[in-house]
């Protein structure tokens, strides 16, 4: 039944074209490698054109971790 529903739901993304054209996670056929050589072709053109390039990076993988979801919970109910 998930493989259905995300297959459905990715039908849809890529059907309506909801994702800006740079988005390269969620779709088939596209990986965050793409967007590493996307990066890396930003950096190099911009070193042999003697222009300036930087990144930032931001780590999500702990973003909603149990303590972040107790928390938001907790003060999403006292809101109320």
């Amino acid at each position: 039944m998930e493989k259905d529903i995300s297959n459905r739901l990715r039908s849809y993304i890529e059907r309506t074209a909801i994702l800006y054209p740079q988005q390269l996670g969620f779709r088939s056929g596209h990986s965050v490698d793409l967007t590493l050589i996307n990066i890396q072709e930003v950096i190099a053109t911009a070193i042999d054109t003697n222009k300036f390039s930087a990144g930032i990076f931001q780590d999500l993988t702990n973003a909603l971790t149990l303590s972040t979801t107790k928390f938001y919970f907790k003060n999403e109910c006292s809101w109320h």
